[in-house]
């Protein structure tokens, strides 16, 4: 059954737990049902040769912060890998904790590696930094991207702290908005403290800055995120998922009869008046009949008949 509802932000970056429960605990009280705690992996300066061991580290144990919420919210794993090229396929695919995460971030330093997340990398977030702020996303592989059910990721707490990201974080809006109507954003906090986290109603107003439209401002922070996730366990779990839905209650139905319906005499008045005309009609037409054949003239009989 779909249980993932609610306001959603897919990146609070790991720290130490007492740091972790504040964060999460103001995102309690902001109305945030769903979390992602963020571990970043960067693939830059290491080749594939070099990978003698699993180098994806271990995801954060989330047991204990589960267990100290029980079940206020809802917290998942989320690997970001930092990469350049499509060679990163080739440590990815050797790993066994990638299985383990809930969530996979891709953040590309190349055009070439924009192109591998958005048509080939099994991901379900493209992210960015500062230093890989002015790459080009194509308009195909943006499109290709939406397809796949591939979120394209803004970071709203470090444009609140910094004017230079502030600038780097609009201008990373608005080229979603040019090459793809800004399909498929969701935003993010990247919080590292509670005082950096807004309430999803004040994040729905600063969507606006950042190129989205009142719809798309709503989405990107519970619609969009949500199916991210839906298709993240597909992804751990098998190609094809089935979601389970509650089929709302219609409120009216015309072939539906409601119980007091049911319970009034349909041997009504009018209905016996009518059926009793349709009969005298009926008698009526027999009674014609008859007259009309006692004044038909008898049959000739054939001359063998006696």
């Amino acid at each position: 059954m779909n249980h993932i509802t609610g306001f959603t932000d897919l990146c609070i970056p790991q720290a130490n737990r007492a740091q972790l429960e504040a964060i999460i605990r103001e995102a309690i009280e902001l109305g945030f049902h769903n979390i992602a705690i963020e571990q970043e992996l960067d693939l830059t300066n290491s080749g594939p040769s070099a990978n003698k061991d699993d180098v994806v580290p271990t995801p954060y144990c989330l047991q204990d912060l589960k267990a100290a919420f029980q079940g206020q919210i809802r917290l998942f794993n989320r690997l970001t890998i930092i990469f350049g090229d499509a060679l990163a396929s080739l440590v990815l695919n050797r790993s066994s904790n990638i299985r383990s995460y809930d969530l996979i971030a891709a953040l590309p330093t190349s055009e070439s590696g924009m192109t591998y997340a958005c048509q080939t990398m099994h991901c379900n977030i493209i992210t960015y930094r500062s230093n890989t702020i002015r790459l080009r996303p194509n308009r195909k592989f943006y499109y290709l991207a939406v397809d796949r059910n591939i979120a394209f990721e803004l970071k709203y707490a470090p444009a609140i702290l910094s004017p230079v990201e502030r600038k780097d974080t609009i201008n990373c809006a608005h080229r979603y908005h040019s090459f793809g109507k800004s399909k498929n954003v969701v935003i993010s906090s990247s919080a590292k403290n509670p005082f950096e986290l807004r309430s999803p109603y004040d994040i729905a107003n600063l969507g606006l800055i950042f190129g989205l439209s009142e719809e798309q401002s709503k989405e990107a922070i519970r619609g969009v995120p949500n199916r991210i996730l839906l298709a993240a366990e597909g992804r751990r779990f098998g190609k094809a998922g089935v979601v389970i839905t509650r089929r709302p209650k219609l409120t009216e139905d015309s072939d539906d009869y409601s119980d007091s319906e049911l319970e009034e005499d349909v041997s009504g008045s009018d209905e016996s008046e009518d059926v009793g005309s349709i009969v005298q009609a009926l008698d009526g037409k027999d009674a014609e009949e008859q007259d009309v054949e006692q004044l038909k003239p008898p049959k000739k009989k054939a001359k063998h008949e006696v």
